[in-house]
């Protein structure tokens, strides 16, 4: 596999990943679209983008705590069961490997993005913006979530507006790494990539 091609694939995962992660489809208490799979996703495109950015590489760990942890909250769900706020100090530590985990793996993506976006797309900059947007979401989220039980009317209208931002936010961010993989595109006659072309 050469370098584009797994820059190519590495992106598309890790859009794809953010798919998982943003849009939590349930049935009952079960996940159609569970987020572990989203975390799965991640490692995979780490394993092809940590040669690029060596830094990837220290997430790795990290990216199996949490798709671990999320599995676990998967299967709990089958029986009804919500891990979440079970245990107080594990939702701490879990929340705080969450937000760092997606605010150092959008900056790698960022820097991947300064050096093969096309001319003046400014992926970079985008990437960087949704990063700090995200990080501010994921943190407001923890505090509702702890707000939400001396404060439940005012928290359920705060709720549905961050929901929304959340998922515009989500939305723009994977079209920032869909457009960042179209231009990275294979030349299947020659068998290698090209940088800055339009597939």
């Amino acid at each position: 596999m050469t370098n584009y091609q797994r820059l190519y694939d590495g992106i598309g995962r890790a859009a794809w990943g953010y798919f998982f992660i943003y849009f939590d489809i349930n049935i009952n208490t079960v996940s159609i679209l569970p987020s572990f799979i989203g975390y799965m996703l991640f490692l995979s495109a780490i394993n092809c983008l940590c040669e690029e950015e060596r830094e990837l590489g220290l997430l790795r760990t990290l990216g199996v705590i949490l798709t671990l942890w999320h599995i676990v909250s998967w299967i709990a769900s089958w029986g009804a069961v919500d891990l979440d706020g079970a245990l107080q100090a594990v939702d701490i530590i879990i929340d705080v490997v969450n937000i760092y985990f997606h605010f150092q793996l959008l900056t790698n993506l960022a820097s991947i993005a300064a050096k093969y976006q096309s001319t003046d797309d400014g992926l970079d900059n985008k990437l960087l913006r949704y990063r700090t947007l995200q990080t501010v979401m994921l943190t407001a989220v923890i505090i509702v979530g702890y707000l939400v039980k001396w404060m439940p009317g005012l928290i359920a209208g705060i709720s549905i507006c961050m929901i929304v931002v959340y998922l515009i936010a989500g939305i723009l961010l994977m079209k920032a790494l869909f457009d960042l993989r179209r231009s990275i595109s294979f030349d299947s006659g020659s068998g290698d990539f090209d940088a800055n072309t339009e597939a």
